[in-house]
């Protein structure tokens, strides 16, 4: 069982990591009444003395339209005519000055405080979505484009992704000089129909674009993976969802160094907000049954992971980096969730 040397450095590392899940739940709670509202000069004056409160980044909080209007996929690809069973088109109107989130998380510090970037446009835009009922199914929002950023830009070669969507990400590889081909793996035929009906056919690219319909989880094998030059799988919403999928991937404990994960750092985050204080704790002396007992079903799993994985280390954590390599370590996180 990983052990502690309980000494001044690490009380101060350990108070201040509860003490930083604490502050994000304070700015989360002050911002509350300001995202998805319109600003107006006085509110925009009132959210920066926030955000400067905590340190968050502020002075953008104007966005350039172009980020979104110069964007190949949303210069080119027109969803105006889609029309099926299950799905629609709506033209969504943001009002100029409605605060939105413009990305996902991203840390500030050492600790565990983070934040979403959070931005306005100066002018209204209209956003294409497809909607299933009244649920937004997807669109090429400004934030999705931005959390896929570093898998456009990665992608060279054979390129493989996981979840076709709208087909964001196949397009904008396939404009890729680097590029060679792209394949995708989709487990909704209906959402594979409705790409290859109204969207495939606006793509400005003769490359090959191969779709496969089937389960992600069985694809993802070595001998199918090493196939690929790099693979970036994306077939979660959020983080909500996305923390039991991903988890499902790590279970398998591949370890190739070419794949990339939609929003790993985000899912990466809650994970995090359960082994620091798992660790502190242990740290204490405290009841580890009591400490996982307290969390609710799917929270209890995960703890168990942690102290499963936990029981089988034998080191002592002395200094407080040793300490933050364990909580920011991303093999030790999958490590984790492999257990």
């Amino acid at each position: 069982m990983i052990s502690f040397e309980r000494n001044t450095e690490l009380n101060i590392a350990m108070k201040n990591l509860l003490l930083s899940m604490m502050e994000v739940r304070n700015y989360i709670t002050d911002i509350l009444n300001y995202n998805e509202k319109v600003l107006t000069p006085q509110k925009e004056k009132n959210l920066i003395e926030i955000l400067k409160k905590y340190n968050v980044p502020h002075d953008n909080l104007k966005y350039d339209l172009k980020l979104l209007t110069e964007n190949p996929y949303y210069r080119d690809i027109k969803l105006d005519n889609v029309n099926t069973k299950t799905v629609r088109y709506e033209k969504a109107t943001i009002k100029k000055r409605t605060l939105m989130s413009m990305n996902f998380h991203k840390p500030i510090g050492k600790y565990l405080f983070h934040y979403h970037p959070l931005g306005y446009f100066e002018a209204d835009i209209d956003l294409p979505v497809l909607k299933e009922g009244e649920k937004v199914w997807m669109s090429p929002a400004l934030s999705e484009i931005e959390s896929m950023r570093d898998g456009i830009e990665k992608g060279h070669g054979k390129c493989l992704t996981m979840g076709l969507g709208i087909g964001v990400l196949p397009y904008l590889w396939l404009l890729k000089d680097e590029v060679e081909s792209v394949t995708v793996v989709e487990f909704n035929q209906d959402v594979i129909d409705l790409f290859e009906k109204y969207i495939r056919p606006q793509f400005k690219s003769s490359k090959k674009l191969e779709i496969f319909h089937g389960n992600a989880f069985d694809y993802y094998n070595e001998n199918f993976l090493k196939e690929f030059d790099y693979v970036y799988v994306d077939f979660w919403e959020s983080t909500e969802d996305g923390l039991a999928l991903y988890t499902k991937l790590m279970e398998k404990k591949i370890d190739l160094p070419h794949i990339d994960y939609w929003i790993e750092d985000s899912i990466l985050n809650d994970v995090k907000y359960i082994v620091a204080p798992y660790l502190n704790t242990i740290y204490q002396g405290n009841s580890i049954v009591d400490f996982i007992s307290s969390f609710d079903e799917n929270s209890r799993k995960l703890a168990i992971k942690i102290n499963r994985y936990f029981k089988t280390r034998n080191d002592v954590i002395k200094t407080e980096d040793e300490l933050l390599r364990i909580i920011h370590g991303k093999d030790v996180l999958r490590k984790i969730l492999a257990s």
